[in-house]
C-alpha cells in the first residue's frame, strides 16, 4: 500500500484499520484510513486466496499464490526485489557479504519472494514478462528502459544469486 501514495498529496504514512469483507462474492480484506497529509479517505481491499496459504518452510516468504499477482505488476515486484536486495548489501551497486545481520537476511529472503512474483508473469510457453504483465507507471516505465531484466533467464539469474548469498551467510 505503501508503493501507492495518496493521489492528493503523495504521502503514503497511512494508519490502516483492516477488517475481513467480501469483494464481488470472493473473501477480502479491506484497509482504510485517512491521508495523514490531506485528509483524504484511502481504501484498499485485497481478495484473499482461494484456499489459505501456508507458511512458507523455514525462511521462505510467500506473497501469494500460483497466480500472477492483481496488485502489483511486474516491473512493481522487480523493484521491491531491487530495494530489499539493495538494503541486504547496504546500499546500492554493493553486494551481500559473508555475514548478513538479521534485517539484511531477511530482506534478501523478500527479494527472493519477489523475484518468485516476477517469475509468475511469464506464462510457460514464453521467455519473458509479456507486455500485459505491466500496468503501472513504474512497472511499465521500468520495463521501456531495461526490457532485458523481465526475461526468465535473467530472473533466475537474479534469484540464485540472492538464494546463493543465504547460503553462504548460513554457512
Amino acid at each position: 500500500m505503501d508503493m501507492r501514495p495518496c493521489p492528493k498529496c503523495g504521502k503514503s504514512d497511512v494508519h490502516w484499520d483492516s477488517a475481513l469483507t467480501s469483494d464481488e462474492g470472493a473473501p477480502a480484506r479491506r484497509y482504510s484510513g485517512s491521508c495523514p497529509g490531506c485528509g483524504a479517505p484511502r481504501e484498499f481491499v485485497f481478495r484473499l486466496p482461494e484456499r489459505p496459504l501456508l507458511p512458507g518452510p523455514g525462511d521462505v516468504v510467500l506473497f501469494g499464490g500460483d497466480e500472477p499477482s492483481e496488485l502489483l505488476d511486474a516491473g512493481e515486484w522487480l523493484y521491491v526485489a531491487d530495494v530489499c536486495a539493495q538494503a541486504a548489501a547496504g546500499g546500492p551497486g554493493r553486494e551481500p557479504g559473508p555475514v548478513l545481520s538479521a534485517e539484511a537476511r531477511e530482506s534478501l529472503i523478500v527479494a527472493v519472494a519477489a523475484m518468485d512474483e516476477v517469475l509468475k508473469f511469464i506464462p510457460s510457453e514464453k521467455d519473458e514478462v509479456p507486455r500485459a504483465g505491466f500496468w503501472s507507471d513504474r512497472g511499465r516505465t521500468l520495463r521501456q528502459t531495461e526490457p532485458g531484466r523481465f526475461r526468465r533467464r535473467r530472473l533466475l539469474t537474479i534469484r540464485s544469486s540472492y538464494r546463493d548469498a543465504l547460503a553462504r551467510a548460513a554457512s
